[in-house]
């Protein structure tokens, strides 16, 4: 799994995710994957105070469907503590919504720490 963070792993299994709209053809082919795979590229990104996912809507729906007993993932806050950001105080600053201004609150992070956990293009 390619977590350059070293960030703690932890189970997103029947965590929702914010983003409704999937496509079912691509959710179908990385279940397959999944199936004779399992998990491969980086965790999901999520706010599991919310029980819910901040990447990985395909993933997430692939992962239910192969029946996977985990998910895994890492935390948003432990992501920008590791690049020496306070998640919620930048939040407080700009008067950000974690959930609602995703993009805003993402352009705080590094483009190649974005990219490595798939937040890269959320826009």
């Amino acid at each position: 799994m390619h977590n350059p963070l070293n960030l703690d792993i932890i189970d997103a299994t029947g965590f929702a995710t914010g983003q409704p709209d999937r496509d079912a053809g691509h959710v179908n082919e990385i279940a397959a994957s999944m199936e004779t795979h399992g998990w491969h590229g980086a965790p999901l990104v999520v706010l599991s105070d919310y029980a819910r996912a901040y990447t990985g809507t395909h993933r997430l729906a692939a992962a239910e469907q192969a029946d996977l007993d985990y998910v895994p993932a890492v935390e948003l806050a432990d992501i920008f503590e590791a690049c020496d950001l306070d998640l919620l105080q930048i939040c407080e600053d700009e008067d950000l919504s974690i959930l609602e201004d995703r993009p805003e609150v993402l352009r705080h992070l590094p483009d190649d720490i974005r990219a490595a956990y798939g937040l890269d293009d959320i826009c």
